[in-house]
């Protein structure tokens, strides 16, 4: 136990001394390759690999950034609304009536009010629609 760990960090120095003689390696080898190019005929692979990239046309240059604040924006002017009339009252539909008889006009109910039209959609007397369904007409 007490030799693996004098050994452990002797490793570790190798290894960051190989590692650094690799990448002084890998310097020299890409300064003698190509510069990187498309194939003319596959614009989707390099004319030659492996490659180094192209070095900058121009060096770039430093420059401030600068954030400008936004105008500041006049508030919309307040036009005065006219108070909307207040809105009818909606009648809530009454409870199904029961259906006393039915001719090819429409239906009457058990209290004798008339039903006008054919089939489940009628309207009664005073423009409402109605539904029915089975022995049962309700007005909306």
């Amino acid at each position: 136990m007490k030799t693996m760990i004098k050994t452990i960090p002797a490793l570790a120095c190798a290894l960051l001394l190989v590692g650094g003689h690799a990448g002084a390696q890998e310097q020299a080898v890409s300064d003698d390759l190509p510069v990187c190019q498309l194939d003319p005929r596959d614009s989707g692979k390099l004319a030659v690999e492996p490659c180094r990239p192209a070095p900058p046309v121009q060096p770039r240059r430093s420059v401030p950034q600068v954030i400008g604040r936004m105008p500041a924006q006049p508030a919309p002017p307040v036009v005065p609304m006219a108070p909307l009339p207040p809105s009818p009252a909606v009648p809530m539909p009454r409870a199904p009536q029961p259906i006393g008889a039915c001719d090819t006009g429409g239906c009457r109910d058990a209290a004798g009010a008339r039903y006008n039209g054919a089939g489940n959609a009628t309207l009664d007397a005073n423009g409402r629609i109605c539904h029915r369904n089975g022995a049962f007409i309700q007005c909306f």
